[in-house]
């Protein structure tokens, strides 16, 4: 089970040196970017006006960062079209491994997907499904017809994580990445559901409760 401190955790600023360097102080397992492609550079943002073209921070230093703190990283891309040339540099710098994607990815650009991993966002398959637990099963069968290993499951908002959901995803087989839970309640249950993956602003808060439920286990 993966925590991902979510851009800006502890109030840092989402895509800002500042949150790089206060994720160092914690064992994090991923940190997460938005990812924004202009004049194909790859930067971190949401959107990219042309006076933030001299501040934005490349997504190279990501990657860099990544192997320097041996931690994945989240590569929320923010429009379609960005998973290859993203892959294209994580290779070059021979950082793939540390990658997994949400975001606007879709099923064309799952030919691209030979490294990393991906949690498809409802973009990618709520034209056939709603996102519901009853649909699962649906949903499941659908990814698994792109016949490629790298799709490991779904990433979906904290609304959706109820009990019954989480349950039964893991009983088809199906990865859940849930983002973004910062109530302290919320994360003692979740965490102790044991998805795949829980992003969190309060990695202060998530990744004490982690190590008490590991704890817990082994008594």
């Amino acid at each position: 089970m993966m925590i991902t401190a979510h851009g800006g955790a502890l109030a840092t600023g989402k895509n800002t040196y500042r949150y790089f360097r206060k994720m160092s102080d914690y064992k994090i397992d991923s940190i997460e970017v938005d990812i924004w492609s202009w004049n194909k550079v790859l930067h971190l943002a949401h959107t990219l006006p042309r006076p933030f073209l001299f501040r934005a921070i490349r997504l190279s230093y990501v990657f860099d960062y990544c192997k320097k703190h041996n931690v994945m990283v989240n590569c929320d891309v923010k429009r379609k079209g960005l998973v290859k040339p993203v892959l294209d540099l994580a290779k070059s710098m021979d950082a793939a491994d540390y990658i997994y994607f949400t975001g606007s990815v879709v099923p064309k650009e799952i030919p691209n997907l030979d490294a990393g991993i991906v949690y498809v966002n409802k973009l990618f398959y709520d034209k056939k499904y709603s996102l519901s637990v009853e649909n699962l099963p649906k949903i499941k069968e659908y990814l698994d017809s792109f016949n490629n290993p790298r799709i490991k499951g779904i990433n979906i908002h904290y609304s959706y994580a109820s009990n019954e959901f989480i349950k039964k995803a893991k009983e088809i087989g199906l990865g859940v990445s849930i983002y973004t839970v910062d109530d302290a309640a919320m994360l003692e249950r979740l965490i102790a559901l044991e998805p795949d993956n829980i992003t969190t602003n309060r990695i202060d808060l998530a990744l004490p409760l982690r190590t008490a439920y590991l704890d817990s286990c082994k008594r």
